[in-house]
């Protein structure tokens, strides 16, 4: 069939696929018996399952499968107290919830609901209301559209900041370092997304990258901007924000209650913050989570473009090299990197250079990247442009995905619709060529060459039997 046109029309006639919508509903409130067992943090648990209207659950690493149970799962929260939520703990619950079905891939979207003290992981609990993330404060470039307001600290350039006025950017240059001036900018409480990158720890984020700096600190709870003359200056925000640490290392590392993340949740005012519990040096999950996040503002929340990313890296790992899909290297519990390609090197046999680098950095980052906060809460710029349109539609009964370019620029995540729990059973997986499909989403892993008015179409119900011209389809 050669003309997709009007069946993009019966697919954007299902709903906006950039909301969610097509994601099952139930929800589950995931905690352990220690953490039940306390009568501050229970009171955690029963304020997210209550504010969502989802149900408890005592579980355990090991026993999550049994516990979620067949019916498809949309969301997951895991109230962990400080101490249950550490490199190792984080990397399982990743693996957890990959296992739930016989798929590789995610069963739900999942994060961590936790803070220095129950008070803080109580504000996070509570709140539900979606955030148009209007304005964003970083120290990595920050696209333009989707934010009315906007500034960045050049970490590589000392001195620099940008400032986004009347939609285009206006340099600054002061001459000296802004580790102060970025803690006033965050302190004045008008950002509603923290974007970042550079060098960081569990203890300390430097502002700067390229020169010295000053760093962020974190003091049971608190957070300091410590000048290169050792002044101190507060950080002190109450609006409701998200984070995505897209290249720093251990920035959501709950290693403790004292350490950078859990200040951050806490003076920081982080309601979602997406980051990694180790180093990072591949950078796949963190950045291909901006790529998905900002690249067409509006179209995915913080939280599915943290899940987006993993799908797409498990994707692109089950094609190159699926024996890595499920393998578990414990050295990555360790926050060095020698140890983890030493372990690797002993079993990855084929491919050298780039190949065996990138089959390290993905399995690495695989496990390295985690949602603190609510996954349901929509925390998501103001729509901007839209690359392609299309998702879920219907042809004589039979579920398909459908696709067309809206410009000559390729989207830089691939297009993707999650697929409804009530179709399930109807689904045939495949990954391969231009597609792949699972039973909860599809995704147009390689289109080819892109340009406006371009179409893209799949059945979901069966793996053959169409054409392989991507752009057609037979019944």
């Amino acid at each position: 069939m050669d003309a997709v046109v009007p069946m993009i029309a019966t697919a954007l006639a299902c709903g906006d696929v950039g909301a969610g919508t097509q994601q099952p509903s139930r929800g589950i409130v995931l905690a352990s018996r220690a953490c039940l067992g306390d009568p501050a943090w229970e009171a955690v648990v029963r304020t997210a399952a209550t504010a969502r209207g989802w149900s408890i659950a005592v579980c355990g690493l090991s026993d999550l499968a049994q516990v979620v149970g067949p019916e498809p799962l949309g969301h997951a929260i895991v109230v962990a107290m400080p101490g249950e939520a550490g490199r190792a703990a984080c990397a399982a619950w990743q693996r957890a919830f990959r296992a739930i079905d016989g798929d590789p891939f995610e069963d739900a979207s999942w994060g961590i609901i936790t803070g220095p003290s129950p008070e803080v992981a109580m504000r996070i609990a509570g709140r539900t209301e979606p955030v148009v993330l209007a304005s964003a404060l970083g120290t990595t470039p920050l696209p333009a559209s989707g934010f009315a307001r906007a500034v960045w600290f050049n970490e590589g350039v000392q001195g620099e900041v940008h400032r986004l006025e009347a939609g285009a950017w206006k340099v600054e240059s002061r001459g000296s370092e802004q580790s102060r001036a970025f803690a006033e900018e965050w302190s004045a409480d008008w950002a509603d997304l923290l974007f970042t990158s550079g060098r960081s720890n569990e203890m300390r984020w430097l502002v700067g990258y390229a020169y010295p700096s000053g760093r962020v600190v974190p003091r049971r709870g608190e957070l300091w901007a410590r000048d290169l003359d050792g002044v101190e200056t507060p950080i002190r925000s109450a609006r409701s924000k998200a984070m995505l640490a897209a290249g720093n290392c251990l920035m959501a590392h709950l290693r403790d209650e004292d350490c950078l993340a859990m200040a951050l949740l806490d003076a920081g005012g982080v309601d979602q913050l997406a980051g990694y519990v180790s180093v990072t040096w591949d950078g796949r999950a963190g950045w291909g989570c901006a790529r998905w996040f900002l690249d067409e503002p509006g179209r995915w929340s913080l939280a599915e473009a943290v899940q987006w990313s993993r799908h797409e890296l498990l994707a692109r790992m089950q094609r190159s090299h699926p024996g890595d899909v499920s393998r578990v290297e414990q050295a990555f519990d360790r926050s060095a990197r020698g140890d983890f390609e030493a372990a690797c090197s002993a079993w990855m046999q084929a491919g050298q250079g780039v190949d065996l680098a990138g089959r390290m950095g993905a399995l690495w980052d695989r496990d390295a990247f985690v949602l603190v906060g609510d996954p349901a809460r929509r925390m998501a710029p103001a729509d901007g442009e839209r690359r392609w349109e299309g998702g879920l539609a219907w042809r004589d009964g039979e579920p398909w995905f459908e696709v067309r370019a809206l410009t000559d620029q390729a989207p830089a995540a691939p297009p993707a619709v999650h697929l409804p729990a009530t179709i399930r059973d109807r689904i045939v997986p495949r990954n391969d060529g231009p597609w792949c499909v699972t039973d909860s989403f599809a995704m147009l892993l390689e289109p080819g060459p892109w340009q406006a008015g371009r179409c893209w179409s799949v059945p979901l119900g069966r793996a053959a039997g169409y054409a392989s011209d991507p752009t057609k389809g037979t019944r």
